[in-house]
């Protein structure tokens, strides 16, 4: 229970008395409308009853501590467990009345207000409408409220509406808590309107700032808060102040207020159901009234409801509307439209991540960093420090957003990059497609002289090494070169970071080490291209009529690459499977108990040493993998190997042992036995021995370059524990003397703020660690989309496809073939248990995952295009996928009998779960 505020502080106070800053007295909605009242916007007077009185009401309540801690203990995973809480909480304040003083001054203030006067009474939460949750329609409004006794009913059922079941459900998803939370009462007086409504600053379906969008019906707005009525739409645009829709709905009524107190709805005439309720003068006005709201809370896009009687518009709520996805912020002074692309879904990682996590990659990406002028020399005469974070990475509610502005405002550059995707990411093509082609985008070019300049400085090197690999260079010696620097350049970076001789010398230099990273890696790259034109090129061959029996092999060539270190590190898994397979109380103990137990009593179980032997050696490894490995905050398999545990436990329903190398050694053969076919099918063009060699040559390199496609991920991976671990022991560091609260606010710190604050120990981060920290938790629900404007606009998902078959979910279809099986969804990788043939359903993998693609039958997913991460390994694994599933894993349950057609890309549903 919070403290009883001072017996001083006032129960009510007029609008006119309340600013922005009084949100704790009297809640979000009256907060805001207050600062609304003071800017001289039309509001309809009222005052509030401040949560000093809700304090008072409150603080009689028998049992108090014991009644909050069962709503505490709430996880908002049961709705069934909230409404007994919430319920009985109710059920116990209903019992307690107004306190006397409390209703004194509510009186005072309604007559102040005018007695004869109908008002609204709503709540008014200290967690409502807020920047980062609305909380709307979680508390109760009570509408046309005339006379003392109902007055004074409605505000004492609004203090208990704090406690309905979706409000204290939604506060116990979000984390909120139920103590902190106090609730003011809105008392205003009622205006009869003619038309109300609910008007959006920012359209809240595309996301688009510069769109105004409204809706509206005749009578009282509680018809079309309510989903009673289809209101009109209106949307215009708010630069130039053209209506772009007016589309009016099918008000079938409105709800009116009655004389005596009270609503009543009533029936419209069929000429009034389907007329405009607004002119375009009055769309005009609402707009311009939005964007005065909007500017008074710093440009922040605002949800607003509205009304017009007698001809004029009064505003009755304003709050943030927090649906929206937050815009990337360009550095780039550049006008004009600009494309932002996500990162997380190339990296197929959605999950919001800490700062220095996203600093990680706006260091490693080698495009618009700014350098000091000069050489290398010049560079290095500089002071040494943190090195600077690339202008083309930008962060947005917690993810990264890559401006692809430039690259796409030059033509031919545009039509190549599209081209590339579409073959990539179906659905990001798409989405970027629909921007590029807007008007105010095409405006605006950029120089091809400027952007050739910069690609060449960042993929030239690779681009002229790629002939010698594709013509002469031995596929096989090169693909084992890279195979050596796999280890070697994590070594030497590792070994340049515990050089340095102090703590924040260490991360200064792990910084340095990041943004160097993409240079020693890119001499090796031109290896993995060459693979991927190479099988590019097979695939045109193969459309001569000499290949017309084996093109399908171009696709079978892929199968069972040679070097794959992520193949080989899932056959590495399957091998720890086998350890514990002739052991049931190794599995057992494995299944049943934590690790970090489980780990001490493995010396008692037949097995369990040479199990913990082999895990250790694979940890040597492969210990710096894990899932969503790209955020660097996130335990690595070596701090927590639960998920491999599980694949373990969940391999073990497979028929046999050695199932898993037998089953990749038949991929192997058929992508060998592909090869072979297609040379031989080279033979019956002329001149033979020509084409014969140039396709045995393309089949080699395709093959070996293919295969190294997941070496530079496992460089990165494997530089970013060296750089994790000396992160952690800094947080520690700085812990310890007390500059941070805990160890883990570290990663809510930039390199540069950690390093400054490992060498002035006087410097106090913890209010601003818990700023950032409350952020990421606001930023972590939302879903970021696959691309977006500056204008914030977000492409509308393409049109349904006709060719499916009844009740089909479509998608991208990744890996062919068709494979019909019981499905598993997989939200955590590490707390679920996925069984040998079994289909995965899940919206992302990454490299992290794949351990359990050794035993998966299929593979569908929310996100990915035919070159993410999840559709390479399905195919080189030879398992059907379909990929851009939307909402599988809510469509689609554990337990169902699901089909995925990964040849035509769809999934049926086939029965229902068992």
């Amino acid at each position: 229970m919070p403290e009883d505020p001072p017996r001083a502080q006032p129960v009510t106070l007029s609008f006119a008395e309340v600013s922005a800053t009084d949100l704790p007295r009297v809640g979000g909605k009256g907060a805001n409308l207050g600062a609304l009242t003071q800017a001289g916007v039309p509001v309809p007077p009222g005052f509030c009853v401040t949560t000093h009185a809700f304090d008072l009401f409150i603080a009689a309540l028998p049992d108090a501590g014991a009644r909050f801690d069962a709503l505490d203990a709430l996880d908002g995973r049961s709705p069934e467990a909230a409404r007994a809480a919430a319920e009985s909480m109710r059920q116990a304040l209903d019992t307690l009345a107004m306190p006397a003083q409390v209703a004194r001054a509510v009186v005072s203030a309604w007559h102040g207000l005018g007695v004869a006067q109908p008002v609204a009474v709503r709540s008014s939460a200290t967690a409502e409408d807020l920047p980062g949750a609305s909380f709307a329609g979680q508390q109760d409004t009570y509408l046309n409220i005339l006379g003392e006794v109902p007055l004074l009913d409605a505000v004492r059922r609004c203090w208990i509406s704090l406690f309905t079941d979706r409000a204290v459900l939604y506060r116990a998803r979000g984390g909120f808590g139920h103590r902190g939370v106090r609730l003011g009462v809105v008392v205003q007086q009622m205006v009869d309107p003619e038309v109300s409504g609910i008007l959006f600053t920012a359209d809240p379906v595309s996301g688009h700032r510069h769109v105004t969008s409204i809706d509206a019906g005749f009578g009282l707005g509680e018809a079309l808060v309510s989903g009673l009525i289809s209101a009109d739409l209106y949307r215009i645009d708010r630069r130039s102040g053209e209506i772009l829709l007016a589309q009016a709905g099918d008000k079938q009524l409105a709800i009116r207020a009655v004389a005596g107190g009270g609503t009543r709805r009533e029936t419209l005439p069929e000429s009034q159901r389907k007329a405009r309720a607004l002119s375009d003068e009055q769309v005009r006005a609402l707009e311009a009234i939005g964007s005065r709201v909007e500017a008074l809370y710093r440009g922040e896009p605002q949800d607003i409801e509205w009304c017009i009687a007698g001809g004029r518009i009064f505003v009755v709520q304003a709050r943030p509307i927090t649906s929206l996805y937050p815009i990337p912020r360009s550095p780039n002074p550049e006008p004009g439209l600009r494309v932002f692309l996500s990162f997380g879904h190339l990296q197929m990682m959605l999950d919001a991540m800490p700062r220095l996590a996203l600093q990680v990659w706006q260091l490693f990406f080698p495009a618009g960093k700014t350098r000091p002028p000069g050489g290398r020399a010049a560079r290095a005469s500089v002071a040494p420090g943190t090195p600077p974070l690339s202008a083309v990475i930008c962060p947005a509610g917690g993810r990264l957003y890559v401006d692809a502005t430039g690259l796409l405002r030059v033509p031919r550059a545009r039509g190549v990059a599209l081209a590339i995707l579409t073959q990539a990411y179906e659905a990001l093509a798409q989405s970027v497609a629909a921007l590029v082609n807007r008007a105010e985008f095409r405006q605006t070019r950029a120089s091809t002289l400027a952007l050739v300049r910069t690609a060449l400085g960042i993929i030239g090197p690779v681009v002229a090494r790629v002939p010698a690999v594709l013509f002469s260079r031995d596929p096989v010696a090169g693909a084992a070169a890279f195979g050596r620097a796999v280890g070697s350049i994590p070594l030497a970076a590792g070994a340049r970071i515990r050089a340095a001789p102090t703590p924040a010398d260490r991360i200064r230099q792990s910084a340095r080490e990041l943004d160097g990273l993409f240079g020693r890696v890119r001499s090796h790259l031109s290896r993995v291209v060459a693979g991927f034109i190479a099988h590019k090129w097979l695939a045109r061959l193969a459309r001569h009529r000499a290949f017309d029996e084996v093109r399908a092999d171009v696709d079978r060539l892929l199968r069972g690459l040679p070097g794959n270190v992520t193949t080989e590190m899932d056959l590495a898994v399957g091998d720890l499977t086998d350890l514990v397979r002739p052991h049931p109380e190794l599995a057992a103990l494995l299944e049943s108990r934590p690790w970090a137990e489980a780990r001490t009593l493995l010396d008692g179980v037949s097995g369990g040493r040479a199990f913990a032997a082999a895990l250790d050696q694979f940890l040597a490894r492969y210990g710096n993998r894990g899932a969503s490995e790209i955020d660097v905050s996130r335990p690595r398999w070596r701090d927590d190997p639960s998920l491999l545990l599980r694949v373990i436990t969940g391999g073990l329903f497979a028929a046999e042992a050695g199932a898993h190398r037998r089953r990749h050694q038949a991929q192997v053969d058929e992508g060998e036995s592909a090869a072979a076919r297609l040379i031989a099918a080279a033979g019956h063009r002329w001149p033979q021995a020509f084409w014969r060699w140039w396709v045995g040559r393309l089949t080699r390199v395709a093959r070996a370059g293919m295969g190294l496609r997941e070496h530079p991920k496992l460089i990165i991976v494997q530089i970013l524990g060296v750089v994790r671990a000396e992160v952690l022991r800094a947080g520690e560091a700085l812990a310890r003397q007390g500059q941070i609260a805990q160890a883990s606010g570290v990663w809510h710190l930039g390199f540069d703020e950690v390093a400054r604050a490992l060498d002035d120990s006087t410097l106090q981060l913890s209010d601003l660690v818990a700023e950032r920290a409350a952020e990421l938790r606001r930023d972590q629900p939302r879903k970021p989309p696959i691309a977006m404007s500056s204008d914030g606009e977000i492409p509308a998902p393409a049109a349904e496809r006709s060719d499916l078959p009844a009740g089909a979910l479509a998608g991208t279809g990744a890996s062919r073939g068709v494979v019909e099986g019981i499905a598993r969804v997989v939200s955590d990788p590490e707390r679920e248990v996925l069984q040998a043939g079994e289909i995965l359903v899940t919206r992302f993998t990454d490299p992290g995952w794949t351990p359990l693609f050794v035993h998966a039958a299929g593979l569908v997913t929310e996100v990915g295009g035919m070159m993410t991460h999840g559709a390479v390994v399905a195919r080189e694994y030879g398992i059907p996928a379909v990929v851009s599933v939307t909402s599988a894993v809510e469509r689609i349950k554990t337990g169902q009998r699901i089909r995925v057609d990964g040849t035509r890309g769809f999934v049926e549903i086939l029965d229902p779960p068992d």
